[in-house]
Protein backbone atom coordinates (compact mmCIF):
# COMPACT_ATOMS: atom_id res chain seq x y z
CA UNK A 1 0.00 0.00 0.00
CA UNK A 2 1.14 3.66 -0.62
CA UNK A 3 -0.04 6.61 0.73
CA UNK A 4 0.32 10.43 0.19
CA UNK A 5 3.27 10.24 1.91
CA UNK A 6 5.14 7.46 0.70
CA UNK A 7 7.95 8.48 -1.94
CA UNK A 8 7.94 8.15 -5.37
CA UNK A 9 10.01 6.07 -7.75
CA UNK A 10 9.04 5.09 -11.39
CA UNK A 11 12.00 3.69 -12.10
CA UNK A 12 10.50 0.26 -12.34
CA UNK A 13 7.24 0.46 -10.93
CA UNK A 14 7.58 -3.84 -10.96
CA UNK A 15 10.37 -4.27 -9.38
CA UNK A 16 9.23 -3.59 -6.02
CA UNK A 17 9.34 -6.42 -3.74
CA UNK A 18 6.63 -5.94 -1.56
CA UNK A 19 4.18 -6.14 -5.20
CA UNK A 20 1.65 -8.76 -3.96
CA UNK A 21 1.29 -12.28 -5.01
CA UNK A 22 4.15 -14.76 -5.58
CA UNK A 23 6.57 -14.56 -8.32
CA UNK A 24 8.27 -18.10 -9.58
CA UNK A 25 10.83 -17.61 -12.24
CA UNK A 26 9.41 -14.28 -13.57
CA UNK A 27 5.67 -15.84 -13.56
CA UNK A 28 3.01 -14.33 -10.63
CA UNK A 29 0.65 -15.93 -9.38
CA UNK A 30 -2.59 -14.15 -7.96
CA UNK A 31 -2.66 -13.23 -4.29
CA UNK A 32 -6.39 -14.45 -4.10
CA UNK A 33 -6.28 -14.81 0.11
CA UNK A 34 -5.38 -10.64 0.19
CA UNK A 35 -4.54 -7.94 -2.49
CA UNK A 36 -6.07 -9.56 -5.29
CA UNK A 37 -8.81 -8.10 -7.88
CA UNK A 38 -11.02 -10.84 -6.75
CA UNK A 39 -11.74 -8.99 -3.28
CA UNK A 40 -12.56 -5.66 -5.20
CA UNK A 41 -16.56 -6.66 -5.32
CA UNK A 42 -16.72 -7.45 -2.09
CA UNK A 43 -14.64 -4.54 -0.31
CA UNK A 44 -17.20 -2.40 -2.52
CA UNK A 45 -19.58 -4.51 -0.40
CA UNK A 46 -18.35 -4.69 2.90
CA UNK A 47 -17.95 -0.56 2.52
CA UNK A 48 -21.99 -0.66 2.31
CA UNK A 49 -22.66 -3.13 4.35
CA UNK A 50 -23.03 -5.86 2.53
CA UNK A 51 -21.30 -9.16 2.94
CA UNK A 52 -20.20 -10.60 -0.47
CA UNK A 53 -17.57 -12.15 -0.06
CA UNK A 54 -13.54 -11.90 1.40
CA UNK A 55 -12.44 -8.28 0.98
CA UNK A 56 -9.14 -6.35 0.37
CA UNK A 57 -7.05 -5.91 4.04
CA UNK A 58 -8.08 -3.12 5.40
CA UNK A 59 -5.34 -0.51 4.31
CA UNK A 60 -6.05 -0.47 0.94
CA UNK A 61 -9.02 2.19 1.98
CA UNK A 62 -8.78 5.58 2.98
CA UNK A 63 -10.46 6.30 6.75
CA UNK A 64 -13.68 6.89 6.94
CA UNK A 65 -17.54 6.18 6.29
CA UNK A 66 -19.29 6.18 3.10
CA UNK A 67 -23.11 5.53 1.78
CA UNK A 68 -21.89 5.51 -1.67
CA UNK A 69 -19.14 4.08 -4.09
CA UNK A 70 -18.29 4.79 -7.48
CA UNK A 71 -15.82 2.58 -9.03
CA UNK A 72 -14.04 3.52 -12.38
CA UNK A 73 -12.74 0.24 -14.06
CA UNK A 74 -10.36 1.37 -16.50
CA UNK A 75 -10.12 -2.34 -18.91
CA UNK A 76 -5.87 -2.54 -19.24
CA UNK A 77 -4.25 -0.05 -17.11
CA UNK A 78 -1.54 -2.13 -15.40
CA UNK A 79 -0.15 -0.71 -12.10
CA UNK A 80 3.15 -0.25 -14.26
CA UNK A 81 1.50 1.99 -16.88
CA UNK A 82 -0.76 3.79 -14.13
CA UNK A 83 2.68 4.26 -12.09
CA UNK A 84 4.64 6.02 -14.72
CA UNK A 85 1.38 8.37 -15.86
CA UNK A 86 0.25 9.18 -12.23
CA UNK A 87 2.22 12.25 -12.12
CA UNK A 88 1.26 13.37 -15.58
CA UNK A 89 -2.65 12.63 -15.31
CA UNK A 90 -4.13 14.85 -13.07
CA UNK A 91 -6.90 12.49 -11.98
CA UNK A 92 -4.60 9.40 -11.05
CA UNK A 93 -2.04 12.06 -8.98
CA UNK A 94 -4.90 13.32 -7.05
CA UNK A 95 -6.69 10.60 -5.99
CA UNK A 96 -3.55 8.64 -4.99
CA UNK A 97 -2.29 11.88 -2.88
CA UNK A 98 -6.15 12.33 -1.46
CA UNK A 99 -6.39 8.58 -0.55
CA UNK A 100 -4.55 5.02 -0.96
CA UNK A 101 -3.07 3.57 -3.92
CA UNK A 102 -2.35 -0.27 -3.33
CA UNK A 103 -1.09 -2.72 -6.26
CA UNK A 104 -3.55 -5.83 -6.78
CA UNK A 105 -2.71 -9.30 -8.38
CA UNK A 106 -5.27 -9.62 -11.03
CA UNK A 107 -6.86 -12.89 -11.43
CA UNK A 108 -5.63 -16.05 -13.31
CA UNK A 109 -6.33 -16.02 -16.61
CA UNK A 110 -5.27 -11.96 -16.59
CA UNK A 111 -8.01 -11.40 -19.45
CA UNK A 112 -11.75 -9.45 -19.64
CA UNK A 113 -13.93 -11.94 -19.95
CA UNK A 114 -12.41 -13.68 -16.75
CA UNK A 115 -12.03 -10.65 -14.74
CA UNK A 116 -15.39 -8.51 -15.54
CA UNK A 117 -16.73 -11.81 -14.14
CA UNK A 118 -15.44 -11.53 -11.09
CA UNK A 119 -16.17 -8.12 -10.72
CA UNK A 120 -19.97 -9.05 -11.52
CA UNK A 121 -20.39 -12.40 -9.28
CA UNK A 122 -17.03 -12.11 -6.60
CA UNK A 123 -16.28 -15.63 -7.76
CA UNK A 124 -13.15 -16.23 -8.93
CA UNK A 125 -12.69 -17.99 -11.99
CA UNK A 126 -12.51 -21.22 -10.67
CA UNK A 127 -15.93 -20.67 -9.18
CA UNK A 128 -17.64 -19.20 -12.09
CA UNK A 129 -15.76 -21.23 -14.71
CA UNK A 130 -15.22 -18.44 -17.57
CA UNK A 131 -11.78 -18.90 -18.27
CA UNK A 132 -11.28 -16.80 -21.30
CA UNK A 133 -12.91 -14.77 -24.65
CA UNK A 134 -12.70 -17.93 -25.96
CA UNK A 135 -14.69 -20.75 -24.51
CA UNK A 136 -16.00 -24.75 -24.88
CA UNK A 137 -19.49 -25.07 -24.58
CA UNK A 138 -19.45 -28.96 -24.30
CA UNK A 139 -23.17 -29.45 -24.43
CA UNK A 140 -23.52 -27.79 -27.12
CA UNK A 141 -21.11 -28.59 -29.32
CA UNK A 142 -19.05 -25.18 -30.28
CA UNK A 143 -16.66 -22.80 -28.89
CA UNK A 144 -17.83 -19.02 -28.91
CA UNK A 145 -16.37 -15.70 -27.74
CA UNK A 146 -18.23 -15.00 -24.52
CA UNK A 147 -18.93 -11.35 -23.93
CA UNK A 148 -19.89 -11.02 -27.64
CA UNK A 149 -21.94 -13.64 -27.30
CA UNK A 150 -21.10 -15.15 -30.85
CA UNK A 151 -19.74 -17.93 -32.42
CA UNK A 152 -15.80 -18.00 -33.18
CA UNK A 153 -16.94 -16.45 -37.25
CA UNK A 154 -19.28 -13.57 -35.05
CA UNK A 155 -22.56 -14.97 -36.00
CA UNK A 156 -25.22 -14.58 -32.72
CA UNK A 157 -25.37 -17.56 -30.48
CA UNK A 158 -28.89 -17.15 -30.11
CA UNK A 159 -29.09 -17.69 -33.61
CA UNK A 160 -26.84 -20.56 -33.77
CA UNK A 161 -28.24 -22.30 -31.37
CA UNK A 162 -32.01 -21.54 -31.91
CA UNK A 163 -31.58 -19.41 -28.40
CA UNK A 164 -30.84 -23.09 -26.33
CA UNK A 165 -27.42 -20.90 -24.84
CA UNK A 166 -28.20 -18.06 -22.73
CA UNK A 167 -25.75 -15.67 -21.00
CA UNK A 168 -26.36 -17.60 -18.12
CA UNK A 169 -24.55 -20.24 -19.52
CA UNK A 170 -21.99 -18.83 -20.07
CA UNK A 171 -20.62 -18.72 -16.17
CA UNK A 172 -21.40 -20.62 -12.85
CA UNK A 173 -21.82 -17.42 -10.19
CA UNK A 174 -25.29 -15.56 -8.80
CA UNK A 175 -23.94 -11.13 -9.71
CA UNK A 176 -23.45 -9.40 -6.32
CA UNK A 177 -25.89 -7.48 -6.97
CA UNK A 178 -28.94 -9.34 -5.37
CA UNK A 179 -27.31 -9.69 -2.02
CA UNK A 180 -26.10 -6.06 -2.15
CA UNK A 181 -30.37 -5.25 -3.14
CA UNK A 182 -30.77 -7.34 0.09
CA UNK A 183 -28.46 -5.03 1.82
CA UNK A 184 -30.54 -2.11 1.04
CA UNK A 185 -27.75 -0.96 -1.83
CA UNK A 186 -28.85 0.38 -4.95
CA UNK A 187 -26.74 -0.03 -8.09
CA UNK A 188 -25.76 1.08 -11.07
CA UNK A 189 -23.80 -0.36 -13.93
CA UNK A 190 -22.57 2.74 -16.76
CA UNK A 191 -20.61 1.58 -19.98
CA UNK A 192 -20.59 1.77 -23.75
CA UNK A 193 -23.83 1.05 -25.30
CA UNK A 194 -22.19 -1.39 -27.19
CA UNK A 195 -21.34 -3.63 -24.32
CA UNK A 196 -23.86 -2.41 -21.69
CA UNK A 197 -26.56 -4.59 -23.51
CA UNK A 198 -26.55 -7.93 -24.35
CA UNK A 199 -27.00 -11.99 -23.23
CA UNK A 200 -23.41 -11.51 -21.15
CA UNK A 201 -24.63 -7.99 -19.83
CA UNK A 202 -28.02 -9.24 -18.96
CA UNK A 203 -26.96 -12.33 -17.02
CA UNK A 204 -23.76 -11.01 -15.33
CA UNK A 205 -25.34 -7.51 -13.85
CA UNK A 206 -28.69 -8.85 -13.33
CA UNK A 207 -29.80 -7.09 -9.92
CA UNK A 208 -28.37 -3.91 -11.14
CA UNK A 209 -29.78 -0.89 -13.89
CA UNK A 210 -27.27 -0.70 -16.86
CA UNK A 211 -26.89 2.57 -18.47
CA UNK A 212 -25.60 2.70 -22.15
CA UNK A 213 -23.41 5.59 -22.74
CA UNK A 214 -22.46 6.51 -27.04
CA UNK A 215 -19.72 8.81 -25.43
CA UNK A 216 -17.02 9.16 -22.79
CA UNK A 217 -18.55 12.08 -21.86
CA UNK A 218 -22.17 10.68 -21.53
CA UNK A 219 -20.50 8.17 -19.12
CA UNK A 220 -18.78 10.89 -16.60
CA UNK A 221 -21.97 12.80 -16.49
CA UNK A 222 -24.30 9.31 -16.04
CA UNK A 223 -22.11 8.58 -12.98
CA UNK A 224 -22.08 11.82 -11.24
CA UNK A 225 -25.99 12.04 -11.70
CA UNK A 226 -26.38 8.59 -9.95
CA UNK A 227 -24.81 9.90 -7.21
CA UNK A 228 -26.48 13.03 -6.57
CA UNK A 229 -29.58 11.55 -7.23
CA UNK A 230 -29.62 8.71 -4.65
CA UNK A 231 -31.18 8.69 -1.53
CA UNK A 232 -30.22 4.63 -0.34
CA UNK A 233 -26.96 3.80 -0.44
CA UNK A 234 -25.66 3.63 -3.90
CA UNK A 235 -23.19 1.58 -6.20
CA UNK A 236 -22.44 3.01 -9.56
CA UNK A 237 -19.76 0.64 -11.51
CA UNK A 238 -18.52 2.64 -14.33
CA UNK A 239 -16.42 0.74 -17.25
CA UNK A 240 -14.50 1.87 -20.31
CA UNK A 241 -12.42 -0.15 -22.40
CA UNK A 242 -10.76 1.90 -24.68
CA UNK A 243 -7.75 2.07 -23.09
CA UNK A 244 -7.29 -1.52 -23.30
CA UNK A 245 -8.16 -1.34 -27.33
CA UNK A 246 -5.32 1.00 -27.89
CA UNK A 247 -3.08 -1.14 -26.24
CA UNK A 248 -3.83 -3.97 -28.37
CA UNK A 249 -3.63 -1.97 -31.60
CA UNK A 250 -0.20 0.14 -31.00
CA UNK A 251 0.79 -0.95 -27.29
CA UNK A 252 1.06 0.32 -24.05
CA UNK A 253 3.75 3.13 -24.54
CA UNK A 254 1.91 4.02 -27.76
CA UNK A 255 0.33 7.87 -28.15
CA UNK A 256 -2.73 6.59 -28.67
CA UNK A 257 -2.83 4.58 -25.40
CA UNK A 258 -1.79 7.51 -23.33
CA UNK A 259 -4.75 9.84 -25.35
CA UNK A 260 -6.99 7.43 -24.42
CA UNK A 261 -6.23 7.44 -20.45
CA UNK A 262 -5.68 11.18 -20.37
CA UNK A 263 -9.50 11.39 -21.73
CA UNK A 264 -11.13 8.82 -19.68
CA UNK A 265 -9.53 9.95 -16.59
CA UNK A 266 -10.02 13.81 -17.80
CA UNK A 267 -13.76 13.19 -18.39
CA UNK A 268 -14.53 11.95 -14.75
CA UNK A 269 -12.43 13.96 -13.07
CA UNK A 270 -14.72 17.09 -14.70
CA UNK A 271 -17.66 15.41 -13.32
CA UNK A 272 -15.92 14.42 -9.97
CA UNK A 273 -15.41 18.38 -9.46
CA UNK A 274 -19.10 18.98 -10.30
CA UNK A 275 -20.55 16.36 -7.31
CA UNK A 276 -21.99 18.74 -4.60
CA UNK A 277 -20.34 18.80 -1.72
CA UNK A 278 -22.90 16.69 0.86
CA UNK A 279 -22.35 13.89 -1.62
CA UNK A 280 -18.93 14.33 -2.01
CA UNK A 281 -18.41 13.62 1.47
CA UNK A 282 -20.57 10.37 1.43
CA UNK A 283 -19.16 9.28 -1.67
CA UNK A 284 -15.90 6.44 -1.82
CA UNK A 285 -14.17 6.96 -5.37
CA UNK A 286 -11.98 3.77 -6.79
CA UNK A 287 -9.76 3.73 -9.81
CA UNK A 288 -9.21 0.12 -10.90
CA UNK A 289 -8.24 -2.24 -13.57
CA UNK A 290 -9.02 -5.89 -14.82
CA UNK A 291 -5.49 -6.36 -16.01
CA UNK A 292 -2.19 -4.66 -17.70
CA UNK A 293 -0.77 -5.52 -20.71
CA UNK A 294 2.88 -7.22 -22.12
CA UNK A 295 4.20 -5.29 -25.27
CA UNK A 296 4.88 -7.86 -27.41
CA UNK A 297 6.51 -8.49 -30.75
CA UNK A 298 3.78 -9.23 -33.54
CA UNK A 299 6.59 -10.58 -35.80
CA UNK A 300 7.46 -13.14 -33.14
CA UNK A 301 4.05 -14.61 -32.77
CA UNK A 302 3.43 -18.14 -32.81
CA UNK A 303 0.69 -19.42 -34.84
CA UNK A 304 0.11 -23.08 -33.51
CA UNK A 305 -1.37 -24.29 -37.21
CA UNK A 306 2.40 -24.59 -37.88
CA UNK A 307 2.93 -27.33 -35.87
CA UNK A 308 0.90 -30.26 -37.63
CA UNK A 309 1.76 -32.96 -35.82
CA UNK A 310 0.42 -30.88 -33.14
CA UNK A 311 -2.70 -29.82 -34.29
CA UNK A 312 -3.87 -33.10 -35.40
CA UNK A 313 -3.81 -33.77 -31.78
CA UNK A 314 -7.61 -32.11 -31.08
CA UNK A 315 -10.40 -33.74 -30.11
CA UNK A 316 -13.23 -33.08 -32.07
CA UNK A 317 -16.78 -32.16 -31.45
CA UNK A 318 -19.45 -34.66 -31.78
CA UNK A 319 -20.14 -33.22 -35.34
CA UNK A 320 -16.76 -34.05 -36.32
CA UNK A 321 -14.95 -30.93 -36.31
CA UNK A 322 -11.66 -30.15 -34.77
CA UNK A 323 -11.75 -28.01 -31.37
CA UNK A 324 -9.79 -24.77 -31.66
CA UNK A 325 -7.54 -23.36 -28.89
CA UNK A 326 -9.50 -21.54 -26.42
CA UNK A 327 -8.95 -18.85 -23.94
CA UNK A 328 -6.40 -16.78 -25.71
CA UNK A 329 -2.75 -15.69 -26.73
CA UNK A 330 -1.60 -15.66 -23.40
CA UNK A 331 -3.85 -18.32 -22.28
CA UNK A 332 -3.92 -20.75 -24.11
CA UNK A 333 -6.16 -24.20 -23.54
CA UNK A 334 -5.55 -27.38 -25.90
CA UNK A 335 -8.43 -29.34 -25.83
CA UNK A 336 -7.06 -33.21 -26.94
CA UNK A 337 -8.00 -36.39 -27.75
CA UNK A 338 -6.68 -38.23 -25.13
CA UNK A 339 -3.88 -38.64 -22.42
CA UNK A 340 -1.61 -39.67 -24.58
CA UNK A 341 -2.06 -37.09 -27.20
CA UNK A 342 -1.96 -33.94 -24.24
CA UNK A 343 1.49 -35.72 -23.79
CA UNK A 344 2.87 -35.70 -27.33
CA UNK A 345 1.66 -32.41 -27.65
CA UNK A 346 3.72 -31.17 -24.20
CA UNK A 347 6.72 -32.79 -25.85
CA UNK A 348 6.24 -31.06 -29.15
CA UNK A 349 5.41 -27.35 -27.46
CA UNK A 350 8.39 -28.00 -24.51
CA UNK A 351 10.78 -28.53 -28.08
CA UNK A 352 9.05 -25.78 -29.85
CA UNK A 353 11.03 -21.51 -30.36
CA UNK A 354 9.51 -20.10 -27.69
CA UNK A 355 9.13 -20.08 -23.70
CA UNK A 356 6.11 -20.72 -21.98
CA UNK A 357 4.75 -22.76 -18.95
CA UNK A 358 2.77 -26.00 -19.39
CA UNK A 359 0.58 -27.52 -17.04
CA UNK A 360 -2.13 -30.16 -18.01
CA UNK A 361 -5.35 -29.32 -16.81
CA UNK A 362 -5.24 -30.73 -13.48
CA UNK A 363 -1.75 -29.95 -12.89
CA UNK A 364 -3.56 -26.10 -13.39
CA UNK A 365 -6.50 -27.02 -11.14
CA UNK A 366 -4.23 -28.97 -8.29
CA UNK A 367 -2.20 -25.18 -8.07
CA UNK A 368 -4.94 -23.30 -7.59
CA UNK A 369 -4.21 -21.37 -10.74
CA UNK A 370 -7.62 -20.20 -11.38
CA UNK A 371 -8.55 -19.93 -7.44
CA UNK A 372 -9.93 -21.21 -4.32
CA UNK A 373 -13.49 -21.73 -3.53
CA UNK A 374 -16.15 -24.45 -4.73
CA UNK A 375 -14.61 -25.51 -8.16
CA UNK A 376 -17.20 -24.74 -10.92
CA UNK A 377 -18.36 -27.87 -12.72
CA UNK A 378 -17.73 -25.90 -15.95
CA UNK A 379 -13.79 -25.44 -15.17
CA UNK A 380 -13.04 -28.95 -15.58
CA UNK A 381 -14.77 -29.01 -19.29
CA UNK A 382 -13.35 -25.39 -19.68
CA UNK A 383 -9.36 -26.11 -18.76
CA UNK A 384 -8.72 -28.36 -21.19
CA UNK A 385 -5.72 -31.14 -21.25
CA UNK A 386 -3.08 -28.58 -22.05
CA UNK A 387 -2.64 -24.97 -20.32
CA UNK A 388 0.20 -23.13 -22.52
CA UNK A 389 0.97 -19.63 -20.57
CA UNK A 390 3.93 -18.01 -22.67
CA UNK A 391 6.19 -15.30 -21.07
CA UNK A 392 6.79 -13.15 -24.06
CA UNK A 393 5.19 -14.20 -27.04
CA UNK A 394 1.59 -14.49 -28.40
CA UNK A 395 0.53 -18.22 -29.10
CA UNK A 396 -2.77 -18.45 -30.88
CA UNK A 397 -3.50 -19.42 -35.07
CA UNK A 398 -3.87 -18.23 -38.04
CA UNK A 399 -7.58 -18.90 -38.42
CA UNK A 400 -7.96 -16.45 -36.09
CA UNK A 401 -4.98 -13.97 -37.06
CA UNK A 402 -5.76 -10.70 -35.51
CA UNK A 403 -5.23 -12.03 -32.25
CA UNK A 404 -1.38 -12.86 -33.33
CA UNK A 405 -0.86 -9.38 -34.42
CA UNK A 406 -1.57 -7.70 -31.16
CA UNK A 407 0.87 -5.17 -29.62
CA UNK A 408 -0.51 -5.03 -26.11
CA UNK A 409 -1.68 -8.38 -25.14
CA UNK A 410 -2.67 -10.18 -21.73
CA UNK A 411 -4.02 -13.03 -20.44
CA UNK A 412 -0.66 -14.35 -18.73
CA UNK A 413 1.15 -14.23 -15.76
CA UNK A 414 4.11 -11.64 -16.78
CA UNK A 415 4.20 -8.86 -13.65
CA UNK A 416 3.17 -6.34 -16.66
CA UNK A 417 -0.34 -8.26 -17.00
CA UNK A 418 -0.87 -9.13 -13.19
CA UNK A 419 -0.32 -6.26 -11.61
CA UNK A 420 -3.33 -3.50 -11.59
CA UNK A 421 -3.91 -0.64 -9.66
CA UNK A 422 -6.51 0.41 -6.82
CA UNK A 423 -6.89 4.04 -5.86
CA UNK A 424 -8.96 4.47 -3.15
CA UNK A 425 -10.15 8.37 -2.09
CA UNK A 426 -13.19 9.93 -0.03
CA UNK A 427 -14.78 11.95 -2.95
CA UNK A 428 -15.08 15.09 -0.45
CA UNK A 429 -11.09 14.84 0.75
CA UNK A 430 -10.66 14.73 -2.83
CA UNK A 431 -12.21 17.78 -3.95
CA UNK A 432 -10.54 19.21 -0.84
CA UNK A 433 -6.76 17.86 -1.65
CA UNK A 434 -7.84 20.11 -5.12
CA UNK A 435 -8.61 23.38 -3.65
CA UNK A 436 -5.69 23.28 -1.41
Amino acid sequence: MRDAATARDDSDPLADPDLPGTRRDGYVFPDYGGYCFANVPATVGDVLGADVGRPLPADALPDGEFSDVLVLLVDGLGWDRYREREADVPLLDTLASAGRATPLTSVYPSETAAAITTMHTGATPAEHGLLGWNVRLREHGLTCQSLPFTDREGESLQARTDGAVTGGDLFDADPVYGRLADAGVESHAVQAARVAEGPYSEAAMAGATRHGCDSLPELAVTARRLLERSEDPTYVYAYWSNVDGASHDEGTTSALYDAELEAVCGAVERELARVDPETADDTLVVLTADHGHLNADPTSAVDLAEFPDLWRERERHPDGEPIPPTGGPRNVQLHLRDGASAQRARERLAEAPFDARLLTGTEALEAGLFGPGEPSPLLRERVGDLVVVPRERNVWFGEEGRKLEFVGTHGGQSPEEMYVPFVAAGLGEWQRHGEG
